[in-house]
């Protein structure tokens, strides 16, 4: 819908709104979305940072325990450990480490000295370091024996954990030093899954007779991954968790329990990831939770994991959102002053232009008294001063013009005065006379009389006749505008016994009645100008046509004038062939000089 808009202040208004909203909206939405990617990005650096600090946890984390575990593997008490587990196993007995006390073969206190001092640093060290388990396998060929800790047992098949020492046992290659195996459940609701470390413990003369595995709990690994989130920089909804390359789980969700080998992480992020790619992205995670996410793969010997940090998009805009109302408000009050400060400027600029619009107004209806007051010294200022003084002229042209008819119509009442007078007026009371001196004489007299006075009536009607030609001649109707102007030199010439000569060219198409008009008024003019004024004894008129324009043309011979000074006679001659002219649409222009004559030069379009 098209809104009207007709006030200049309301224009003004629109044009300071229009540029401050703009402006406004520039510099905001510049602003917010300059701090909205700062802000992403220190979320993504942040990210980066807290993924780089855990991949480093994680990855020391099993270093150290690669570390103990080549520790172990290399101490004589884990070797002899490790043999008594190979003897018992090919022996196919079961026996605990008390139960060494009562076999043949080890009847020395000190061989049941060094096994208990073994057992007892063993069991220190495990105690130490926080290791969830340990376990030794047997390699002998015949061998089934697991020992753990202080039991050798037997193998139970059922067992989740035994198969999967099993699979170790049978997995370890002669060249293999330490393997990691990823987590696995123990049994089928096991809530904290386990991985293992496997490395093998050689005895002083250099056999192979027993493997030694590491049990690591998924809860050391949880409380690695499971820090406050909020004093590393991951707030309320950030969370840092490790992945498989069969995307479980791998460490604890912090928002959804038991999640180990439990939740399937299908996000773009792990899956980037486990294509060995690093970087930061905006994606949706396993919840379809759109968060900012950075990923990297571990460096874990026989480990496939992933670490990702995340952390809601929704949280980390926070700030954003709260710059945006900021900033919305901080426009809003800025429009406000804004529309009061266009109010006050537009105030400034449009009431001088209404107070000359007005004053035009008035000037339009004829009320040439009003002017407008305007002090300043600016374009509008000097406007003002150029329309009071454009007032000024047209107010003295009116009156000059006002006058010049007035006095026009003074001058043509004057001489139709002076020849009704001193022409009809006393030949009338002639006649008035003669009639009166009849009274009481003969009829021979009353006959006499009668002719005079008959013909003293048509000399009466002959001045009338002279009178109304000049007011109106009927020739400029019945005979055209040449013949008129024609029949006016001729009967001026007739009575001023002056020579004046009147000659028409080209003459093709009659001009319309008003230029017929006008013009005539013009050569009236010009001739009796030239025969009061100039002093000339040969007059001469010109009417000549062309193509584009009627020309009318009129010389004299007499004395000419200066052009600087005015026009002869009473002034207003030449200022109303002037102005009949331009109402014509025309041009008049006199050629004269002192001693030199004058020629009145008139042009007037044929088509305006």
């Amino acid at each position: 819908m098209k809104i009207p808009v007709h006030s200049i202040t309301t224009k003004l208004l629109l044009l300071f709104f229009s540029v401050g909203l703009a402006s406004m909206a520039l510099v905001g939405l510049y602003s917010f979305y300059s701090a909205r990617q700062a802000i992403v990005q220190r979320t993504m650096d942040q990210l980066i940072s807290v993924r780089a600090v855990k991949k480093q946890q994680i990855e020391f984390f099993f270093a150290e325990k690669i570390r103990n575990l080549e520790f172990l593997a290399r101490s004589n008490d884990m070797k002899l450990l490790a043999e008594e587990t190979f003897h018992s196993d090919l022996y196919g007995k079961r026996r605990s480490m008390e139960g060494i006390q009562a076999d043949g073969d080890l009847k020395s206190k000190e061989k049941r000295k060094s096994l208990a001092e073994a057992r007892e640093n063993i069991l220190s060290y495990y105690r130490d370091y926080g290791f969830s388990n340990l376990y030794l396998i047997a390699e002998g060929k015949e061998g089934r024996n697991i020992m753990a800790l202080d039991t050798i047992v037997t193998l139970p098949l059922a067992d989740g954990l035994s198969k999967r020492l099993m699979v170790i046992r049978n997995d370890f290659r002669p060249v293999d030093s330490i393997k990691i195996y990823d987590l696995f459940k123990r049994w089928d609701n096991d809530t904290l899954p386990v991985c293992l470390m496997c490395g093998r413990i050689t005895d002083d003369s250099g056999r192979r007779n027993c493997l030694a595995v590491l049990e690591i709990s998924s809860e050391e690994i949880n409380r690695i991954m499971l820090q406050n989130n909020s004093r590393i920089g991951l707030g309320q909804s950030g969370e840092a968790y490790l992945v498989g390359d069969d995307y479980l789980m791998r460490s604890e969700s912090r928002f959804i329990p038991h999640s180990v080998l439990n939740i399937r992480v299908n996000s773009l992020s792990a899956k980037k990831a486990i294509g060995n790619h690093t970087g930061a992205i905006e994606t949706p995670d396993y919840r379809n939770i759109a968060v900012f996410s950075a990923f990297e793969p571990l460096n874990i010997p026989g480990l496939k994991w992933i670490v990702l940090v995340e952390i809601d998009y929704a949280e980390s805009l926070v700030p954003v959102d709260r710059l945006r109302n900021d900033i919305l408000l901080v426009s809003l009050v800025i429009l406000i002053f804004i529309l009061g400060l266009a109010r006050i400027i537009s105030k400034m600029i449009s009431q001088p232009l209404i107070s000359l619009k007005n004053a035009a107004l008035k000037t339009g209806m004829g009320d040439f008294n009003s002017r407008v007051d305007v002090k300043s010294s600016d374009e509008i200022g000097s406007l003002a001063g150029t329309f009071n003084t454009m007032i000024d002229r047209i107010s003295e042209e009116r009156e000059r013009r006002l006058s010049a008819v007035y006095d026009g119509q003074e001058l043509e009442r004057q001489r139709v005065s002076r020849e009704l007078h001193d022409g009809l007026g006393q030949k009338l009371i002639g006649a008035k006379l003669q009639m009166e001196n009849c009274e009481g004489q003969d009829y021979p007299c009353l006959q006499k009389t009668f002719g005079e006075i008959k013909n003293v009536f048509g000399s009466l009607i002959e001045e009338t006749r002279q009178i109304s030609n000049d007011l109106m001649p009927p020739a400029l109707n019945e005979l055209g505008l040449a013949n008129a102007l024609e029949n006016l030199c001729n009967t001026a010439s007739h009575q001023s016994n002056l020579e004046i000569t009147f000659s028409s060219h080209g003459l093709i198409e009659p001009p319309d009645n008003k230029t017929i008009v006008y013009l005539y008024r013009i050569a009236q003019e010009a001739l009796n100008n030239a025969i009061r004024h100039s002093g000339a004894n040969d007059i001469s008129m010109q009417l000549i046509e062309n193509k584009e324009n009627l020309i009318l043309i009129l010389e004299d011979n007499g004395r000419g004038f200066e052009q600087e000074q005015s026009e002869p006679g009473n002034g207003n001659g030449f200022y109303n062939m002037r102005e009949r002219a331009r109402i014509l649409g025309g041009t008049l222009n006199i050629e004269t000089g002192p001693g030199k004559g004058t020629t009145v030069r008139v042009k007037i379009p044929k088509h305006k």
